[in-house]
C-alpha cells in the first residue's frame, strides 16, 4: 500500500481576471508591434535604403581621410551626416 506524504490539504488557486481594457490595452500592443513589423518589411524593399550602407562606408571613409589630413571640419560634417543619415532610415 502506498503512502500519502501530501498531508496538506489542497488550496484554491486564484485567478486574475482581465477587465476589458486591460485586454484592449493588450491587443493594441499587439497591433501597434504588427504594424512596425509591416512598415519595417516595406522598407526593406526600398531602393533608396538599400544603398544607405553604401553611402554610409563611403562618408567614413571620406570623414577618415579628411580628420587624417587636418580637415577636420569636413570629417565632422560627414560624421555628422552619416548620424542623421542612420536616424532617418530608422
Amino acid at each position: 500500500m502506498l503512502a500519502s506524504t501530501h498531508n496538506t490539504p489542497m488550496t484554491k488557486r486564484t485567478y486574475n481576471r482581465r477587465t476589458p481594457e486591460q485586454i484592449i490595452a493588450d491587443l493594441e500592443a499587439k497591433i501597434a508591434v504588427q504594424k512596425e513589423k509591416l512598415a519595417a518589411k516595406s522598407m526593406a524593399n526600398d531602393p533608396v535604403l538599400r544603398e544607405i550602407p553604401k553611402l554610409k562606408k563611403q562618408l567614413r571613409k571620406f570623414a577618415k581621410v579628411a580628420l587624417s589630413g587636418g580637415r577636420k571640419d569636413m570629417g565632422n560634417a560627414a560624421l555628422a551626416f552619416v548620424t542623421k543619415l542612420e536616424r532617418m532610415a530608422k
